[in-house]
């Protein structure tokens, strides 16, 4: 073989990839796994720290926030009030051994009446009352000024046909005339009419 062709079959070797056998192959592959499994223990171990941590911080807290051991002692330290025998029981409930002016403010406090409220009652101030009557007032006005105030050819209900007087004791006729001449001068016809037939059935 020449010098040239046996150079290029040594490059060639050089950058054709390495032969692996299945054991080699195995044992990276092995090895990677481990290295993951390592490096999840490690982050396991590392939450874990954290927390224990955190959880130690809290209780620190939690102890500064509580009492100090100084004013813990100084409540143990303070007696207990005695209990109160039977007989001092009785003999307060009785009234004997106090005061007059205690043992009435006790009898007013027996009986006066224990105030409760209903589910029914509504508070609701005296002002605001006052207002929406006003405002009601102001609006019944207004309609009134518009609909039937000067200058305008209209007459209500009420001028017209009265419930009032027709309900009365002493009967009425409901209607009244918005005009007062024109019914003086109805009568007046009426009249007249009357007394031409009068001398009619005279003659």
């Amino acid at each position: 073989m020449s010098p040239e062709l046996e150079h290029g079959s040594s490059s060639e070797d050089e950058d054709a990839p390495e032969e692996l056998t299945f054991q080699h192959a195995k044992s990276r592959a092995e090895d990677s796994a481990r290295r993951q499994q390592q490096e999840a223990r490690r982050e396991k171990a590392l939450l874990k720290e954290k927390r224990r941590l955190n959880a130690e911080r809290f209780k620190e807290q939690k102890k500064r926030k509580l009492l100090s051991e100084e004013i813990l002692q100084n409540i143990s330290a303070i007696p207990e009030q005695p209990l109160v025998l039977s007989d001092k029981k009785d003999a307060l409930k009785e009234g004997v051994g106090e005061p007059e002016h205690q043992t009435k403010k006790r009898c007013e406090k027996k009986l006066r009446p224990k105030k409760r409220l209903q589910d029914n009652y509504d508070v609701m101030r005296l002002a605001d009352c006052n207002l929406q009557n006003k405002q009601e007032q102001k609006a019944k006005s207004f309609i009134r000024n518009t609909l039937y105030g000067r200058r305008k050819n209209r007459a209500t209900a009420n001028e017209l046909l009265s419930l009032s007087i027709k309900r009365s004791i002493i009967k009425k006729p409901a209607v009244r005339f918005t005009d007062n001449n024109w019914a003086k001068d109805e009568k007046m016809k009426a009249e007249r009419f009357m007394g031409t037939y009068r001398k009619r059935c005279k003659l």
